[in-house]
């Protein structure tokens, strides 16, 4: 996945500054096929600067003014009693117009290349919607094969990162680029055989754009594990000067491309400002969680693991042996089996201690047998209630046929979270581990029948510490596996989380 995501970043990093090469220091070509006056226009390219003029095929030629400059070059035509007029330089303005939205685009995709090694989808999501915004820019520049490739990628490119990282039902993975290639064919011929289609089927491509870029954004905000390291109450002026100047830019392109008024731009601007300070919460913590990649919380959780297996090794190496050779000279002193006894007790304790704290079954067998050992253990326990396993193992023991070994830690220890916090907090009668597992693909479900978690209360017990739904969170993002707690088909509480391999 982190090669996919680093060629489509490398696509969208080029593709931006196309958009804004030809934004800066492109000269539109008036895409028309003329006779000289008094002759008819012979062809316009759809979309181009004449079609966007009002020219047509079949209207007289009045007049082709050339001046000095080559921006000079006018064009006046008429139709069915109307002027129509086309200028060079007006068209040109109109390009250096989507400057502002180039220029951001193209910063948008350079940003992404320092965290593609760290969040790989995001940074694909963001080069690849930048990419879309550049070649937008490419469009106004009217040559056929420039502007219709431009007019192309505005949508290929979203629906590019659907297709490699986004999507992971076979259904959706086929039918969207089929969809997608369709709307470009019918475009494309609408384009250049058939014009009086290509206004539907022009405005169907934007559309097609816009959804596809609507799909990535929320399938980039719905897996991104939000995180709140970030105080969101704090001030982070870098952020909010950055979120204005994106504001005031695209403010600046509406009323440069779409001539709005000043007073319209104004309230639109408002408008944005106000919904960030209201969502400001949100942005910062997502903010945070893209560009520094949840370097505390990653460290953390990779600093517990390593302590866990450092307890392990100590309790093993040291106290057991110690314990065993003490237990052993016990036995065979008189009177004193009832001490030996209670050392065998004391030596069992830290056995399952140090298996809890680093396994031997998931190195050694997977995970599957990992979860019943775990199950088994639970259930071991006094004055618990009952954990019933039923997961499809399809995996091996060999390491071809297993799953990978960081996948196979964290799906162990979220569900060893996921168990802990139904035994402590449901107030349940049973906890069910389902689930299935192969080589590709692995999804396991800890269901309760207790007292429920509503989303609100699982917010306010994640920001107070008291349940480990962070922790399992940055454990799923680590591996890009999905994580979601709704309730259970008897209520209660359900934390699914699922992986499959790219």
């Amino acid at each position: 996945m982190r090669s996919v995501s680093t060629a489509l970043v490398m696509l969208g990093i080029g593709i931006a500054t196309w958009g804004l090469t030809t934004a800066t220091t492109g000269i539109p070509e008036p895409a028309v096929d003329l006779e000289a006056p008094p002759g008819f226009v012979r062809w316009v390219l759809p979309g181009g600067p004449a079609w966007n003029s009002g020219i047509r095929s079949g209207q007289v030629v009045i007049e082709i003014a050339t001046g000095e400059s080559e921006l000079d070059w006018t064009l006046h035509t008429r139709g069915s009693g109307i002027d129509y007029y086309l200028s060079l330089r007006g068209a040109t303005a109109e390009l250096r117009g989507v400057i502002p939205l180039a220029l951001i685009a193209l910063i948008a995709a350079l940003l992404s290349a320092p965290i593609v090694l760290r969040k790989p989808r995001a940074a694909a999501a963001f080069a690849c919607l930048a990419g879309m915004v550049g070649s937008a820019a490419v469009v106004p520049a009217g040559h056929p094969v420039v502007s219709t490739m431009g007019g192309a990628l505005m949508v290929a490119l979203p629906v590019a990162w659907l297709v490699a990282t986004g999507f992971r039902s076979t259904v959706l993975r086929t039918g969207v680029p089929v969809a997608a290639l369709a709307v470009i064919a019918a475009w494309i011929f609408a384009r250049f055989m058939a014009p009086a289609q290509f206004g539907p089927l022009d405005a169907l491509r934007i559309a097609a754009s816009g959804l596809a870029a609507i799909a990535v954004g929320s399938l980039l905000i719905d897996r991104a594990p939000l995180r709140a390291a970030l105080d969101p109450s704090g001030t982070t002026p870098a952020l909010d000067i950055a979120v204005l100047a994106v504001a005031t830019a695209l403010a600046l392109s509406l009323w440069l491309v779409a001539d709005l008024s000043p007073v319209i731009t104004a309230v639109a601007l408002a408008l944005v400002v106000i919904t960030y300070l209201q969502a400001r919460r949100r942005v910062v913590l997502l903010v945070d969680q893209l560009v520094f990649g949840g370097r505390e919380q990653r460290a953390s959780i990779a600093a517990v693991d390593a302590e866990r297996s450092r307890l392990a090794r100590d309790i093993h190496d040291e106290p057991l042996q110690a314990l065993s050779a003490s237990i052993r000279r016990l036995e065979t002193t008189p009177d004193l089996e009832a001490e030996a006894a209670r050392l065998r007790e004391v030596a069992t304790q830290l056995r399952s201690v140090a298996m809890d704290l680093d396994p031997p079954a998931l190195d050694d067998l997977g995970l599957g047998p990992a979860l019943a050992s775990l199950v088994e253990r639970a259930n071991a326990r006094e004055g618990t209630v009952p954990v019933l396993m039923r997961i499809d193992d399809r995996t091996g023991v060999g390491a071809r046929d297993r799953l990978p070994p960081d996948v196979e830690r964290d799906f162990y220890r979220i569900a060893e979270e996921a168990i802990s916090n139904a035994l402590r907090h449901s107030g349940g009668t049973r906890v069910d581990v389902t689930g299935r597992l192969r080589r590709d693909l692995a999804e396991v479900s800890v269901i309760d029948d207790g007292i429920g978690l509503s989303s609100e209360r699982a917010e306010r017990a994640g920001s107070e510490g008291r349940l480990g739904l962070r922790s399992i969170r940055g454990r799923a993002a680590e591996i890009g596996a999905d994580v979601a707690v709704a309730a259970g088909p008897n209520g209660g509480t359900a934390v699914t989380i699922s992986w499959r391999r790219r």
